[in-house]
């Protein structure tokens, strides 16, 4: 079908190229799919909004319900430890002394302050005694408590009893909103009621709780308690005005969580749910003329988007229009990048055809170029490793040669603390040189080594040269390359100290900077001349200097070998005023397996 109205399609128009075409054909395909999906959106979105409307509103009603019910659990509590409370039981047999009062009213106040939600706390006794949380309030004469609702139904029953909201009038000069909740007393030693526990709410909490809740323009929620009297309602003056009423009849009576009423010519619902806690109902109220709004609002809102709709599809006609020729120019430019020496590109072309071949092709060719190229750097790291490992090598017999002379000599002087010493630093020098093979060990390991190599040379060289070691102990958990300070201080040693009048003295120093660990070994020794100086890493300089062999050139291409070019040593030296050397290595964490 397709293929014929393409074929009308040439036959009566003349298309200047392709890209006429195609962008026309998807515009007329792309604005009758938006057509059709618009058409059942709407629809589907109109009744999925009376639908869920009234679940969420039973979401928002449920939600507040548990709230108002954890809150008067609160308030269970705090009754029963009031109830609990000894003077207070002891009040209500008549054996408190006036400073007990005083202190179970100062204790009634602590929960009044911590507490804004709370107005007021008394204890009521049957015998007319009562006190307050308060020293300046003064109940009225005129009213007999025990005939108020709160105190008749609390002395009849065990539980915590919750009045419906009323106005506060056993107070003189106090005319404020409350909800009254009240709990029998029982004495110390009988579990005679002797009194009432009558503790008032703040009602503006409770209204808070409700008038947060928006439900449509017109909707509020409303409070009933068990009996049908209104606990909150926003227009509660004009029900007592009889201005406004509510079907409080068929809240009770139904079973239903949903109710359908008509009030002025329209429809309104009631969504109850109820509190086995309490009694209380709370139910929501929605009208259907806000339901309706979000209708109109659904035919702006499909009409504005359909008309956006169709200027997309021509916009995106035309950008399909010009993907066809996309691929070719995306190759051309990965081929200029792999020109320019760039080999970590690849062509993302998914098609099947000539072009998607093609890019997968170059793709292939660009990587085993690419891995060409790495396994001839690694060839090259490997062999720059081998032959600093062999410089490496040939340190440790030379200096183990001259160490063991050493033991020999001293052994036949008789000096045999001095041997103990050199064989005892000399085994554990190597036994951290191994390390099972490992090319990393951690600052601890490394500190370790050097003072044992400094050990075994100032046994070879008495009286000749000292060294402190001062080492953030907060960086010895770190991991390193093994064997980078040894040389430095062995240079020191012998192109530094060695050849110089007096006593000399090596300092080693390591600390954290940043992201990098900071090695500095300093030493008071001949130093250096700026030629020797500026010559050091040169390999074809052969010139005869302090620095000369494998020394420092050897850990500062090991360290650039494993770390990169960024780290790596630098010095300062002036001749016969001694060398500072500061190696910089990044951060690492050591291995669980490091040799202990």
């Amino acid at each position: 079908m397709l293929r014929k109205i393409l074929k009308q399609l040439r036959q009566n128009i003349c298309f200047k190229s392709i890209q006429t075409l195609i962008a026309l054909v998807f515009s007329c395909l792309i604005v009758c799919i938006i057509a059709v999906m618009g058409f059942l959106s709407y629809y589907v979105t109109g009744r999925v909004v009376e639908k869920y409307s009234a679940e969420y509103v039973m979401q928002l009603v449920k939600q507040v319900n548990y709230n108002i019910q954890y809150y008067l659990e609160n308030v269970e509590t705090i009754s029963k430890n009031l109830s609990y409370n000894m003077d207070i039981k002891k009040f209500l047999e008549g054996n408190s002394s006036m400073q007990n009062v005083q202190e179970i009213s100062q204790y009634l106040n602590t929960f009044v302050q911590s507490r804004s939600d709370i107005l007021n706390i008394f204890v009521f006794t049957e015998d007319g005694r009562m006190i307050a949380n308060r020293d300046d309030v003064k109940f009225k004469t005129t009213v007999d408590f025990k005939g108020e609702p709160w105190y008749k139904k609390a002395i009849q029953t065990d539980e915590l009893v919750i009045s419906s909201s009323h106005v506060q009038n056993i107070i003189e000069g106090q005319y404020k909103w409350v909800v009254s909740c009240s709990r029998a007393l029982t004495g110390v030693n009988t579990m005679k009621k002797l009194g009432v526990l009558l503790i008032d709410l703040n009602f503006n909490l409770i209204h808070d709780m409700c008038s947060k809740i928006e439900l449509g323009k017109k909707g509020y929620v409303f409070i009933l308690d068990s009996d049908g009297n209104i606990v909150y309602h926003p227009k509660q003056q004009l029900l007592y005005s009889n201005l406004k009423s509510e079907r409080i009849d068929l809240i009770l009576n139904s079973s239903a969580p949903t109710i359908m009423v008509e009030e002025g010519g329209s429809e309104k619902q009631y969504i109850i749910t109820s509190s086995p806690y309490s009694g209380w109902k709370v139910v929501g109220v929605v009208y259907i003329d806000d339901i309706s709004d979000y209708k109109s609002l659904l035919e702006r809102f499909f009409l504005i988007l359909g008309v956006a709709s169709l200027a997309i599809s021509v916009l995106c006609s035309v950008i399909i229009s010009r993907h066809f020729s996309r691929p070719i120019r995306e190759l051309v430019n990965i081929m200029n990048q792999v020109k320019d020496g760039n080999f970590d590109v690849s062509v993302n072309i998914k098609s099947y055809n000539e072009i998607g071949k093609l890019g997968k092709t170059f793709n292939y060719m660009v990587q085993e170029i690419k891995n060409l190229i790495k396994q001839i750097q690694f060839e090259q790291k490997q062999k720059r490793l081998n032959e600093l490992k062999a410089l490496q090598a040939q340190i440790n017999p030379h200096f183990l040669y001259n160490t063991l002379d050493s033991i020999i000599w001293m052994a036949e002087a008789k000096k045999y603390e001095e041997v103990i010493k050199m064989t005892s630093s000399l085994a554990r020098l190597f036994r951290i040189s191994i390390s099972r093979g490992r090319e990393f060990i951690t600052v601890k390991e490394e500190i370790e080594h050097v003072k044992n190599y400094l050990t075994i040379q100032q046994i070879r060289y008495p009286n000749k040269f000292d060294y402190e070691v001062n080492v953030d102990p907060a960086i010895e958990k770190y991991r390193i390359v093994k064997l980078i300070l040894q040389p430095i201080v062995e240079n020191a040693i012998y192109h530094g100290i060695r050849n110089m009048e007096g006593m000399g003295k090596i300092v080693i120093t390591g600390e954290q900077r940043g992201d990098k660990l900071m090695f500095e070994v300093k030493d008071n020794g001949i130093g250096m001349d700026e030629e020797t100086l500026c010559n050091l890493f040169n390999r074809n300089y052969y010139k005869e200097s302090r620095l000369s062999g494998v020394g420092i050139r050897n850990v500062d291409e090991r360290i650039k070998l494993y770390y990169g070019t960024e780290y790596g040593i630098q010095i300062e030296s002036q001749l016969l005023q001694g060398t500072t050397v500061r190696i910089y290595i990044p951060i690492e964490k050591a291995e669980e397996d490091a040799v202990q």
